[in-house]
């Protein structure tokens, strides 16, 4: 008995964020209300927090007959993820009775009109770990292009395994510095056109984990075609991406020298 059904109108948007989940996340609960479904989660390592939304309103079909919260071994995902493609459709169903969660996958015409595919995983107990709301008095923010950003990320991961990432009144700068002082800096600036958006009296900065931030900004840039970034000296960093579903935002920790 499916106790919950969402109907994505390309499996796109779904496909490429739990990819990107998959890759910090082992397990996590994914919750389905009547504003469509959730999670909140924080990596093993106690460095990355995740808040998931996809919204009831942007589904092509969502049928709830009861909220639930649906525990997943996202790694068992993995292998499904890569047989979607991103032009069909996805189907999300909580089959109660067989305890069981369900993937559907159908043309991008609709299931009426070709070959339906299904995967099953188990579902688990997973233990709902208290998710607590950070109160973080941001200082600047910025809008950058993903694509241009995941570049950045790239180009000093050959060079170092922590980014800075700078946010000033005059642009973004994106920095690592590796052994025997050898540097990669990408600097964002007004008149940039993969700078869309700058909100900073103040000179600020911090430092993060490349392979946190790689590991989701990869695949998010399959998504979303901007992204904006929140950070304030020495503290948390918020990612937040938007898209025709839902959101994703990333809460990364700062790295302490």
């Amino acid at each position: 008995m499916a106790i919950a059904r969402a109907l994505f109108p390309k499996a796109k948007e779904p496909r490429y964020v739990f990819e990107s989940l998959v890759r910090l996340l082992p397990e996590a609960l994914l919750a389905f209300t009547r504003d469509g479904i959730a999670m909140k989660a924080i990596d093993p390592t106690k460095t990355a927090l995740f808040d998931l939304q996809f919204y009831a309103t942007g589904l092509e079909d969502y049928v709830l007959e009861e909220e639930v919260k649906v525990g997943l071994i996202f790694t068992t995902l993995k292998d499904i993820l890569k047989r979607i493609r991103a032009t069909e459709k996805l189907e999300l169903e909580v089959d109660r009775e067989r305890n069981r969660f369900n993937i559907y996958v159908y043309p991008k015409k609709g299931k009426e009109v070709g070959l339906v595919r299904r995967f099953g995983v188990p579902i688990v107990e997973v233990m709902e770990e208290e998710v607590p709301e950070l109160q973080i008095d941001y200082s600047a923010t910025a809008e950058i292009k993903t694509d241009a950003f995941v570049d950045a990320i790239n180009l000093v991961k050959e060079v170092s395994d922590w980014v800075q990432i700078t946010i000033a009144p005059e642009g973004v700068t994106i920095k690592g510095v590796g052994d025997a002082g050898k540097a990669v800096e990408v600097l964002f600036e007004h008149g940039d056109e993969t700078l869309l958006s700058l909100v900073a009296d103040e000179t600020v900065s911090s430092k993060y984990s490349i392979e946190t931030i790689k590991a989701f900004a990869d695949k998010m840039k399959s998504v979303t075609k901007s992204l904006k970034i929140r950070i304030a000296n020495n503290k948390p960093a918020t990612f937040e991406y938007y898209f025709g579903v839902g959101e994703l935002k990333v809460v990364v920790a700062p790295r302490v020298d």
